[in-house]
């Protein structure tokens, strides 16, 4: 998809007033964060973006990771795209399900509320702005039906159960993040923006892959 055409899709999104943006910027900011933690660390059980971009996490700043974190898109993903998945969770809440990857990267202490912020915010995102949501949080409509039908004690219970499945969006394309981290780094406006275009793109790319 181009440039001018996920441009337009945003601006069909507009004005809008009650999307959570702030909130959206703190997850991807807590997010980061935790990689940053994980990048500082000894451990090698951790995800292999992290292995990848150990340097250039280690030496962030928090100016620098503010400027990285307020996207407009969400940089957390819970397997957003997955309606089966929710439809699982939410039918089977006590049933065992494989993580995504072998390590989340994230210890439980520090993953489960980043899991919980995660999902409070696609809550209240799709019962604000379902449209905005799907698109800036990466949700396939399946899967916002089934987070917006959940209940607040439903959400801190999956946020428990399922912290291993929090991951940061993309964590298998490293050259995103990379230029994230750079663009960051230097502060130009046309170098996030970019960021924020390709990270866009690939939303809007997978749920057209998906039929969504």
């Amino acid at each position: 998809m181009s440039k001018e055409a996920v441009s337009g899709h945003v601006a069909q999104l507009a004005p809008v007033r009650l999307f959570p943006y702030e909130t959206l910027h703190e997850v991807n900011e807590r997010c980061i964060e935790l990689l940053v933690n994980a990048a500082r660390s000894e451990r090698t059980d951790t995800l292999p973006l992290v292995r990848h971009l150990r340097e250039p996490l280690r030496h962030t700043n928090p100016e620098i990771r503010h400027r990285a974190a307020r996207r407009s898109v969400l940089l957390v993903d819970i397997a957003f795209h997955d309606g089966e998945w929710w439809r699982g969770v939410k039918l089977e809440p006590t049933r065992r399900r494989r993580s995504l990857v072998a390590q989340s990267g994230f210890p439980r202490r520090t993953a489960i509320p980043l899991a919980r912020a995660t999902l409070m915010l696609a809550w209240y995102a799709v019962k604000e702005d379902l449209d905005t949501a799907t698109v800036l949080l990466g949700l396939s409509r399946p899967a916002s039906e089934v987070i917006g039908g959940l209940q607040l004690s439903e959400l801190d219970r999956i946020a428990e159960r399922r912290f291993r499945h929090v991951l940061p969006r993309w964590h298998d394309q490293p050259d995103y993040w990379c230029e994230l981290l750079e663009a960051a780094r230097s502060g130009a406006e046309a170098a996030l923006r970019r960021c924020d275009i390709r990270g866009l793109q690939m939303i809007i790319g997978e749920h057209l892959h998906v039929g969504l």
